[in-house]
This record gives C-alpha cells, sequence and structure tokens, in this order.
C-alpha cells in the first residue's frame, strides 16, 4: 500500500467522544443575539456551555476537534448545535417562555436583571435541563443525543428540584407515500462559532 498524504500529519479518528448525559448542569452563556430563523421569525439564540463539574467546557472541546479535523480551510466550522438553546420571539407563548428563561437567569446571577439588551447575557450562568432526543442519522439510522431542553435558576440544578424529561422519540408516520418517514423537529447546525 501506497502511503496517503497527509497520514503523519492527521489527527486519530477513532469514533470516541466525550457524552453528556441527561440530568441537570450549571452552564455558562458564551454568547446570546436575536436572529431570524429560516422562515422569517424573530428568536433569541443563546450559546452555551458546561460551567462546572467533569463535562465543564464539553462543547468547546468538541469544537477545537472538530476545528482540529477540518482539512478545508474553505469550510466554516461550526459551534456543536447541542451547545446553542434558541428561544422563539415570535409566537403566542413566546412572553412566557422568555419570561421564564431571564427570571432563572436573573436568580443565578446576583445583581443582575434582564434589560432588553441580550449582549448582556454573556458570562451569565443558569442551570440546565437536558433530556434525550432521537435523530436520524444520514445512513438511516436512529441516535439518540442529549440537548437542553428547560433553563431554569442554578439553585434549583444544585437542590435537584428538576424532573428530567422523557426521550423525545422520532414518530413514524403512517403515510406511506412519503420518503420521510420521521418526524423530527432537530435544528440545522448552522451556528458559527460565537467568540
Amino acid at each position: 500500500m501506497e502511503k496517503i498524504q497527509g497520514y503523519d500529519e492527521a489527527q486519530a479518528i477513532t469514533g470516541e467522544y466525550e457524552t453528556l448525559e441527561a440530568g441537570g448542569y450549571i452552564c455558562k452563556i458564551i454568547s446570546a443575539k436575536e436572529e431570524t430563523s429560516q422562515n422569517g421569525n424573530r428568536m433569541l439564540v443563546i450559546v452555551f456551555d458546561i460551567a462546572e463539574g467533569e463535562h465543564k467546557g464539553i462543547y468547546k472541546r468538541r469544537y477545537d476537534e472538530l476545528v482540529k479535523q477540518n482539512n478545508d480551510p474553505a469550510t466554516t466550522v461550526k459551534y456543536p448545535n447541542n451547545g446553542v438553546y434558541r428561544v422563539m420571539l415570535d409566537s403566542e407563548k413566546a412572553a412566557g417562555y422568555l419570561k421564564g428563561l431571564m427570571t432563572s437567569i436573573e436568580a443565578s446571577n446576583k445583581n443582575f436583571k434582564w434589560n432588553w439588551d441580550e449582549k448582556e447575557l454573556k458570562d451569565k450562568i443558569f442551570g440546565g435541563i437536558f433530556g434525550e432526543e432521537e435523530y436520524e442519522k444520514m445512513n438511516g439510522e436512529i441516535g439518540t443525543t442529549v440537548k437542553l431542553k428547560w433553563i431554569r435558576s442554578v439553585q434549583a440544578i444544585e437542590d435537584g428540584k428538576y424532573k428530567i424529561p422523557e426521550k423525545k422519540c422520532l414518530n413514524k408516520q403512517s403515510d406511506k407515500k412519503s420518503d420521510n418517514i420521521f418526524n423530527t423537529d432537530a435544528k440545522d447546525d448552522d451556528d458559527d462559532l460565537p467568540f
């Protein structure tokens, strides 16, 4: 066999990576900004990472690994989608969800009061409740990931006053004519690194 180009410089890819279990974690906001969804709806996009414990910095490590593996300078490496939380701002329930989010962040950060400037959310901490969610892999197999489902106060997480959500499973559609046999609301993994 002839040696392939770039072998000596390549990072070994073994398929092993750190995983997060469903549960409660203390998180830190890396950035927050208002964006417009593909459907034209306003949303608050919060980029975060785990701030404490054995998984501290898990999403930054994943991002750094992706950067190491990227051999194409024309390709933009994206921050891991599981480290991004979106709150829609143009729905009937938007005010209640946003107020719940901000109340939890205010309770978790001494002397912080929400003043409608999302940039001031940077470096704030919050309690995150993470749950399992199924998704369809590119090869058609079903995988499971762990995503942030709810933002609570740090105190609620530290006191264990939360419930881990039930696993969100893909729903099979009864319409056999459709090539898409699963219904999922998974978000696109198209968030740029915020820092």
